[in-house]
This record gives structure tokens, C-alpha cells and sequence, in this order.
């Protein structure tokens, strides 16, 4: 490829990003609303305080869960503590408790993949589907 020279080809393979967990998401029994709700918020593009303050518009000052920290997707979805006991009230019934994001966790998507690691493929499709489900019941 010369320098200097534009093509959609050139745009297509150097341009694009990748979304990791797209299999996990999309091949879920959760609905659609939910998935492109997790798809946003893997992308970070939900109205958090965060996004809110970046374009100067009114947001809260604290995390409305906890009222600890400040709102940011990432926050809500795994280091919040109401979040995280969310998480462990749902994961310990089914063997899954040390799966439950630490409090230094801070990436939704990585906590996501290294859970899913823990699961027998027979059950991924439905863990998949309960995470899905309990984020969007977080959010």
C-alpha cells in the first residue's frame, strides 16, 4: 500500500475494530434490546455521568447505586458494590462465586471473557444469556 493512498479496502482492514465478545452477544437467548444495550456498554457509550459531564450536561455527582464512586458504565456493571453483590447473589447458586468482579476489575468485557473461561461449553450459551439479562437489570 503506498503512503498517501486512500481505497475502502485500505479503510476496511486498517480502520476497523474489533469486538471481542460480538459470539457471546450475539448468539445469546437474551433479547435484542438487551444485547445492544451490553453492545453499547462494552463500547462505552452509554449515558453515564461520565459521557454526561464530557458534553456539559447535568449528570449526578456519585454512582446512584452506591453513591461511592463516580457513574461510568464500567463502574455500574463491576467494581459498584451493590453490582458486585448483584453478581454474587446470582453466581453462588450456581457454582460460580469466585467468578464475581473484584473491586479493581474495571473493564466489563475482560471480567465477561474470564467468567465465561470458567464455564463448560454445554452451559456457555446460558450464561451468557443470565449475564446479558442481569446487566441490563443492573443498568
Amino acid at each position: 500500500m503506498l503512503l498517501g493512498f486512500f481505497s475502502s479496502k485500505s479503510a476496511y482492514f486498517y480502520g476497523s475494530v474489533t469486538f471481542e465478545p460480538w459470539r457471546r452477544l450475539w448468539k445469546s437467548w437474551a433479547p435484542t434490546k438487551c444485547k445492544i444495550f451490553l453492545w453499547l456498554a462494552t463500547r462505552n457509550r452509554c449515558w453515564t455521568a461520565d459521557r454526561l459531564a464530557n458534553r456539559g450536561l447535568s449528570h449526578p455527582d456519585k454512582c446512584p447505586l452506591c453513591d461511592q464512586e463516580d457513574e461510568s458504565i464500567q463502574h455500574l456493571l463491576t467494581t459498584c458494590v451493590v453490582a458486585r453483590e448483584f453478581w454474587f447473589r446470582l453466581f453462588a447458586p450456581i457454582g460460580l462465586a469466585g467468578s464475581v468482579p473484584r473491586q479493581n476489575e474495571g473493564n466489563f468485557a475482560n471480567w465477561w471473557r474470564k467468567t465465561m473461561k470458567r464455564v463448560e461449553k454445554e452451559h456457555r450459551r446460558g450464561v451468557n444469556s443470565l449475564i446479558i439479562l442481569s446487566a441490563w437489570i443492573i443498568w
